[in-house]
C-alpha cells in the first residue's frame, strides 16, 4: 500500500485502506471516472477531494499488485 501510506489525512487514509481491501480494480476504476459518492463522504467524514484522493491511491496500489 505504497500510495495509501503516503496519504497524510487519517480519515482519507482509512477510507483508502477500506477501498483497497473491499473493492476490485474494476470497481475503483469506475468510481474514479464517476462522481464522488456523497453517502461515503458523509459516512467517512471526508470531502470530495479527499474521496477522490483515497480512491486514486487505492486504485494505484491495487493496480501495482496486479
Amino acid at each position: 500500500m505504497q500510495m495509501i501510506d503516503q496519504l497524510h489525512d487519517g480519515m482519507t487514509k482509512a477510507f483508502a485502506k477500506h477501498c483497497f481491501e473491499s473493492s476490485s480494480v474494476e470497481k475503483l476504476r469506475a468510481a474514479a471516472e464517476g462522481k464522488a459518492d456523497s453517502a461515503e463522504m458523509k459516512h467517512w467524514g471526508i470531502t470530495e477531494g479527499q474521496w477522490e484522493e483515497a480512491v486514486a491511491a487505492a486504485l494505484a496500489d491495487l493496480e501495482a499488485g496486479e
